[in-house]
Order: structure tokens, then C-alpha cells, then sequence
């Protein structure tokens, strides 16, 4: 079915609107965007794709996400770094508005009401993070393109064709190397819930399965670069982030759906915005996001629920396990956001066509309002976040961590070396080596929490960086024998935003702004 003429342009235009709108006032660009930048713009500038000239380490996640912004730093021109993020947002925004299209055109054949439809848009496509993280530099607007493009066709009204689920499940890959779960959660519940009448009885699952291969071929030639360049397939990244995370505990896993009912799991993050627990977010917003990711993952086991629904609430339970067993960045959440939206678009929009509302107009006044309210909390809570970001691009970064990094970069002798754990600006401005916790970019610090310093203080002192770049809780007591090493620095200069957050009467998010807000930055007596 095609979409309408009068509705397309205006839904594209929302959906391209709002996060440019989002990065026009905010200007945020988040930390993580400058460890890739650092690759990219090396890449351009001949130096390979890598961190540290000479250094061949996976210092990125993404191949997508690195290699992009190397064409956007290639058209723009290197140490032009605001006009290749822009055009990178402007690239994201498109992908955006691509997905919203298939959206709306697979939603309007299921023949789900206009209300319905908005409350979906309202629900994922007004999502903070959502908004947010497509605009500062991360992929994600590029994985919710390719996770709407496989569901999309996965729910194909004819059956799903191969080469556009080779394409999106290679689009995935390329995006994300942990995106296969994404694409497995899609596609099980095919396997589960299919109608017992009509030409969709028996799924094709041998072209899906066709199709899954085929895009595992093309992103082969990636993963094989990839061995050959930096020796392993496995990102740095991943490698450094494992060794700080803690062992998934089989009890854990199994207790999942409790601690999902219990708001004790973390599913409702999807609902919630960037670091809501450090707190200054109003309390109801999280029994809110409670109620909405509960729903969304276990309506399948609602009776006589379409089965199209029920496919995508099980997708959204299958993902709350992944989700509750890793480290959960605020930036991996948004393709679930938008899933769970799909199935609460979806229950709303059975209750509206069911024969009990026939009649009964307050039954359906009642739920229309519910689902104006939940667009509404939503746009609120981007409303809130789009001021928290500004206030947190103004102050915590362009005069803190990008001031630090520009400083190291005029003040540091060649060669000198940099050890903390905010890594993106510090890294991308000063151009030092760089000794990060825990070791995305440096092998070596790696190696000392391999071989037992787990503490700043502990790598400090097997490393002997030059400069250190701390915030206060993390410098520390020197009074302690095993803190000894810090006792060969000095402070040279400190950054504190502190006075400035407090001057704002109303922000949201300010806990977490305020752990951003002082650094430290001292050198190795010589």
C-alpha cells in the first residue's frame, strides 16, 4: 500500500526536524564521537585507521560509525570538526526519515488508526535518547534505519525478500558487530506466533535464512580487514570494556522477568533519559517507564493479542536479557525504545478497533487521552533533556574537557603521555598518547588491569604517564602506601563548573552534569 501523498511529507519533515531542531540548540556532541573522530580524521590524513599513528589497535566499535565521519572529515576537510559533524547529522537525519517512511508505510498497510500511528511516532520517534544520540556523533540513527528496515520486511504482506533482508541484516553488522541480537530477536518470534489460516500459515523462513547469509557475506569483507589489519576481529573496545565487567550470574538471568515486573531490571531505561539515576528527574517518570517497558515486553502473553504484536513484544523480552546482563550506555537503548513503541502503538490500536468501545465513546475518549498523555511525558521529557544537554555542551565541555584537551595539546612536549578516563575530547584536542581507563585505546593499560591494577592508582603507577587528568573523587589518598605513585605529581590547573550549574534554578539532570563538572590536571614532577 502506498503512502498517502498529503502525510508522507509532512511525517518526513517532523522526523528530520526534530533532531536537527534538538542539535541546533544544543550543539551536543557526545565524548565517545571524539575517540572515533581521532581514527577517522587519521584515516583522511594517511596515517591508517587507527588511534595513534604507528599503532594499529581497534579503538572503535563501528565500522559505520567511523567510516562515515572519515568521508564527512574527507568533504569537510580535517580540523573542520563542526562542519563533518554537521554533516553527519544532516546523513543521520535522512536515515531517520527513511525509517520513519518504512514505519509508516508497513503501519498504514496493517491498517492501524492515525491515533495509533501517533502514538507510536510520538513514543520512539520523540525519544531523548532517541534524538539525542543521532545527533552527537554516535550510529544510532543509522541502527534504528536498519532495525526498522528488517522488521519491516520481516513483516513483509506478501513474504520477505531476500536481498532487502540481506541488506538490512548486513546494514546491522556494519552498524554494530553486537547487532545480530537485535536481528535474532526479530526474527524468533516469526518461528513462535504465526497465523494458523491464510497465505502467511507456513513462513518462508528458508529466505530469511537465505537473506541472513547473504548479508552475513557482506560484512565478511570487513571482519576479514578487519583480522588482518589489527590482527583480532574483536574491537579494543570490547576487549578493555570486558575486563571491568562483572560476570553474568545464571540466577541473574533467570530472575529477568521478576526484576522486569519489579522495575528492578534495566528495560526501562528504553522510557527514561541519558543517566536519569544520578537523579534530578521527577520521580513519577520512573514508575512511567516501568509501566510502559513492562507492557511492551510481556503483552505476548496477553490472550487473543495480534499476532503481529505479539511477535514484537517477544522481540522486546528477548532484548531485556541482553540488555540487563551488559554495561547499558544510554546510546545502545534506542532500537529497543523503538520497538517497544511499536507493540504499545499496537495494543492501543486492537482496544480502539475491539467490539466492546463499539458504543461506548468514553472508552475510547479515556484512551485517547492515556495515549496524548504518553506523547506528551515524552516530548516533556526531550524538552527537559534538550536543556540539560545545552547547559552540558556549554559548560562541561567546550570549557572543560575540550579547554583541557586544547591546553595539553599547546602546553605537553612531543611524546608526553595522558592518563584518564574521559577519553574522547582530552584525546581527540591534545593529540597525546593516551593512557584511558580502562584502555579503549591503549593496550597497555589492558595489560596492567590483566595483570592486577584494577585501581587508578595501581595503573598510574605501572604506567608513569606524564599527565594526569582527574576528577577529585577519582584522585587518590596519597597518604596511603598504595597510593604512593600520585605523590610524583603536582597540580598544574583545575576546571570547575560547579558555580555556573548552580546559578541554574530549574535543570534537569543536574546530578550528573555536576559529575562532569570539576577535573584535575597534574604532571609528573621531572
Amino acid at each position: 500500500m502506498e503512502i498517502r501523498p498529503k502525510a508522507w511529507p509532512l511525517i518526513l519533515a517532523l522526523v528530520i526536524a526534530v533532531p536537527l531542531g534538538f542539535a541546533w540548540l544544543t550543539n551536543h556532541t557526545w565524548e565517545d564521537y571524539y575517540i572515533t573522530l581521532r581514527s577517522s580524521r587519521n584515516l583522511v590524513e594517511g596515517h591508517g585507521l587507527v588511534f595513534n599513528p604507528g599503532e594499529r589497535v581497534h579503538t572503535f566499535t563501528s565500522p559505520l560509525g567511523v567510516l562515515v565521519p572519515a568521508f564527512c572529515t574527507w568533504v569537510m576537510g580535517a580540523g573542520k570538526e563542526e562542519a563533518g559533524l554537521w554533516l553527519f547529522r544532516l546523513i543521520n537525519a535522512g536515515m531517520l526519515g527513511a525509517a520513519a517512511l518504512f514505519a509508516w508505510r508497513r503501519l498504514e498497510a496493517f491498517g492501524w488508526t492515525l491515533a495509533a500511528r501517533g502514538l507510536f511516532f510520538g513514543l520512539a520517534f520523540v525519544d531523548s535518547k532517541l534524538v539525542d544520540f543521532s545527533m552527537n556523533g554516535m550510529e544510532t540513527a543509522l541502527l534504528v534505519f536498519f532495525v526498522i528496515w528488517l522488521w519491516s520486511e520481516l513483516e513483509h504482506e506478501g513474504c520477505p525478500r531476500i536481498m532487502p533482508v540481506a541488506l538490512a541484516c548486513a546494514g546491522l553488522m556494519w552498524t554494530r558487530p553486537d547487532a545480530f541480537i537485535l536481528g535474532a530477536a526479530l526474527v524468533c518470534p516469526h518461528l513462535c506466533f504465526r497465523s494458523k489460516s491464510g497465505p502467511k500459515r507456513v513462513w518462508p523462513w528458508r529466505r530469511v535464512l537465505v537473506g541472513g547469509l547473504i548479508g552475513g557475506l557482506l560484512y565478511a569483507p570487513w571482519f576479514g580487514w578487519a583480522w588482518w589489519y589489527y590482527g583480532t576481529p574483536i574491537p579494543h573496545t570490547i576487549l578493555a570494556k570486558g575486563q571491568v565487567t562483572p560476570p553474568v550470574q545464571l540466577m541473574t538471568v533467570l530472575q529477568m522477568p521478576w526484576r522486569l515486573v519489579t522495575g528492578n531490571g534495566l528495560l526501562q531505561d528504553i522510557f527514561l533519559p541519558t543517566y536519569w539515576f544520578h537523579g534530578n528527574w521527577p520521580r513519577g517518570l520512573t514508575l512511567w517507564a516501568q509501566v510502559l517497558s513492562a507492557l511492551a515486553a510481556f503483552a505476548w502473553l496477553l490472550p487473543r493479542i495480534d499476532e503481529k504484536v505479539r511477535r514484537i513484544s517477544l522481540s522486546v523480552f528477548l532484548g531485556s536479557f541482553y540488555l540487563g546482563i551488559i554495561i547499558l550506555f544510554p546510546w545502545y537503548t534506542p532500537p529497543w525504545t523503538v520497538l517497544a513503541a511499536l507493540v504499545l502503538a499496537g495494543l492501543a490500536n486492537q482496544v480502539m478497533q475491539a467490539n466492546f468501545t463499539s458504543g461506548r465513546p468514553w472508552a475510547i475518549g479515556t484512551l485517547r487521552v492515556t495515549m496524548a498523555l504518553c506523547v506528551l511525558v515524552q516530548l516533556g521529557v526531550l524538552v527537559g533533556a534538550t536543556w540539560e544537554m545545552r547547559i552540558q555542551q556549554r559548560f562541561i565541555e567546550d570549557e572543560g574537557r575540550r579547554e583541557i584537551g586544547r591546553w595539553l595539546g599547546a602546553n605537553a612536549r612531543p611524546g608526553d603521555t595522558v592518563f584518564m578516563e574521559c577519553l574522547g575530547y582530552v584525546g581527540y584536542y591534545s593529540g597525546l598518547k593516551t593512557y584511558d581507563y580502562p584502555g579503549l585505546s591503549s593496550p597497555e593499560v589492558v595489560a596492567a588491569i590483566h595483570g592486577g591494577a584494577r585501581r587508578f592508582a595501581e595503573v598510574i603507577a605501572r604506567l608513569q604517564p606524564d599527565w594526569l587528568v582527574l576528577r577529585p573523587f577519582e584522585v587518590a589518598d596519597t597518604s596511603k602506601p598504595e597510593n604512593a605513585a600520585l605523590l610524583d605529581y603536582e597540580v598544574v590547573r583545575e576546571w570547575d563548573a560547579r558555580a555556573k550549574l548552580d546559578e541554574i534554578a530549574v535543570l534537569p539532570g543536574r546530578a550528573w552534569l555536576a559529575h562532569d563538572a570539576q577535573f584535575i590536571l597534574l604532571r609528573r614532577r621531572r
